[in-house]
């Protein structure tokens, strides 16, 4: 299994953990630097020094002493303090106050080891105690320096500090084994949890098992990596406060753990009101959402009329309210959402508006064509339309397109800017109405009996199947040209999404029926005057198909 084999590589970081703080705990033995320099406080003069011992603060010099400077001072004070030997550790120090002149202060020893002494001019000069004050709070520090020393010398403080880092580290190698196997067990219920829940519903279009399986992987990890490091982070904590010479360091980060631990809870209570604006705005917008999907609803199905609103346009004005109020909820809310007074808030606010800007123009100029196609009203899915120079069945009006099925199958996508740009043609019947007539023409000469020509043509319409006999198919004569009359046959389409399937039915059927009564559909061209008048006499006016009256004979043909 995966836990088994990765023991051995946490108990070697473990352990190799526990090398490197063995040996910083052997260097922080060893004599440290006294101090490093302080800011003076004075514009002139030497600059002040901090004392240290045991990584742990006593003063800080600012005044010299019988030409000492204050870092000298302080590099004695050091070399005094790291020699001091067992026997006199155990002392209590003593503080007696002298005077060389008129420098005053105190002298602190331990037996008859002078450790330092400490100035009035050592003290700072925004420190507004009393002297004594300040002169018994570096006794206290300077007993603590040297307990620490005296801890630190007695081995069996030492062993028991390394038994105690040998307990931890055990304990550490056992919990972070314990998280490895609770890591393997929860990667596996989480797979588990994704297959049985997510996989099963989604998988059977699409396969993304693999991702499901990597990403559920790489969470647990995560995890796993944080909770090893928070171990990791304690247990440094327990080990550095084992031992005296290290405390100090122990305190500090169990201090910034502790600050952070504080900055984090202060800012999750500070965080609760503006949660509570967010949730409370989030459910009063998803409320007033369902009340406007009713009203829409209740206009699509034409419960309610509402001036200006039509059932057709109802979903797109439905969808361009909801966005207009979930952009307002997203307003308002925003402030209260934790961090958004944050910089970084603000530069995304900034990233995101510049992106809008630069990269929305022409989406912008898309939805709002196609706002102005919805509300046109010139037509809806299903129809049969021209576009341009595109025709074919409406499929679907996008927000920034429209879809359109031709006669080939084809599917056509036109950008809801051309649409607006160009004239639309709409073959189909709206509202219950008729349907939009389709036109086709023939060019026939002068020596044809008009009648005769619009009979056949009638005829033809009525042989077609897909033409609707009502309205009756009807012939004007468009125009008197000079070689021939131009005649238009006006039919009704059954079906407009098959209006091309129909012209090519009707034409099929003219040509039938002028070939069945030796009608020449060829119009005439001359260069010449003929002979003779081609004019048409009075008996021969209504040949068949056409009755005397101008109208076809419904039995002609038949």
């Amino acid at each position: 299994m995966l836990t088994r084999i990765a023991l051995p590589k946490y108990l070697s970081v473990i352990l190799g953990t526990f090398l490197v703080l063995l040996t910083m705990t052997c260097a922080w033995a060893q004599p440290a630097p006294a101090s490093a320099p302080a800011p003076a406080v004075a514009v002139s003069g030497p600059p002040a020094a901090d004392v240290r011992f045991m990584d742990r603060p006593i003063t800080t010099f600012r005044a010299s002493l019988s030409g000492a400077t204050p870092q000298q001072r302080a590099d004695r004070t050091f070399a005094v303090l790291d020699g001091l030997p067992e026997s006199i550790l155990v002392l209590p120090t003593v503080m007696v106050h002298a005077s060389m002149g008129e420098t005053r202060g105190v002298v602190f020893r331990r037996g008859d080891r002078i450790l330092f002494a400490l100035l009035e001019g050592d003290v700072d000069a925004a420190d507004n105690r009393p002297f004594d004050v300040v002169a018994n709070e570096v006794q206290a520090q300077l007993d603590t320096a040297l307990a620490a020393r005296q801890a630190q010398l007695h081995w069996p403080n030492i062993v028991r500090g390394v038994l105690f880092s040998l307990l931890a580290t055990v304990i550490l190698a056992a919990l972070v084994w314990l998280v490895g196997r609770l890591q393997t067990r929860l990667q596996t219920r989480i797979q588990y949890a994704v297959e049985a829940h997510v996989l099963r519903r989604t998988s059977k279009t699409f396969d993304w098992t693999g991702s499901a399986f990597q990403l559920a992987r790489q969470i647990v990890q995560l995890l796993f990596l944080f909770f090893v490091a928070a171990l990791i982070y304690i247990y440094l904590i327990y080990v550095l406060e084992r031992f005296p010479v290290s405390q100090p360091m122990g305190d500090r980060l169990s201090g910034f753990l502790w600050a952070l631990i504080n900055t984090f809870a202060l800012g999750v209570v500070n965080a609760i009101p503006g949660l509570i604006a967010v949730i409370v705005i989030f459910l009063l917008t998803r409320a007033l959402q369902n009340l406007i999907n009713n009203v829409f609803a209740a206009i699509r199905q034409r419960h309610l009329n509402v001036p200006g609103m039509h059932p057709d346009t109802a979903d797109a004005s439905r969808r361009i309210v909801t966005i207009v109020v979930w952009a307002l909820a997203l307003t308002f809310a925003y402030p209260y959402f934790p961090g958004a007074q944050s910089d970084v808030f603000k530069g995304l606010s900034v990233l995101l508006g510049l992106m809008v800007s630069l990269g929305s123009a022409g989406i912008v100029n898309q939805l709002m064509s196609g706002i102005v196609v919805t509300y046109s009203r010139a037509f809806q899915a299903g129809d049969m339309v021209q576009i341009g120079e595109t025709a074919g069945v409406v499929v679907s009006v996008d927000t920034l397109s429209v879809k359109l099925t031709n006669v080939r199958q084809e599917e056509v996508t036109i950008p809801n800017a051309v649409v607006v740009g160009a004239i639309v043609h709409n073959f189909s019947s709206r509202d219950g109405k008729a349907p939009a007539l389709v036109v086709t023409s023939v060019t026939i000469g002068y020596d044809t009996p008009w009648r005769q020509v619009q009979a056949m043509l009638c005829l033809a319409a009525a042989r077609t199947s897909k033409v609707a006999q009502t309205p009756a198919p009807f012939v004007l004569q468009r125009a008197l040209s000079d070689f021939y009359i131009e005649y238009d046959l006006h039919v009704a389409p059954v079906n407009p999404a098959q209006r091309l399937i129909m012209l090519s039915e009707l034409h099929s059927n003219i040509v039938d029926v002028f070939n069945e009564y030796g009608v020449q559909i060829m119009s005439p061209h001359f260069e010449e005057q003929p002979e003779t008048q081609l004019v048409i006499p009075r008996e021969g006016w209504a040949p068949e198909p056409a009755a005397p009256n101008g109208k076809p004979d419904p039995v002609a043909g038949a």
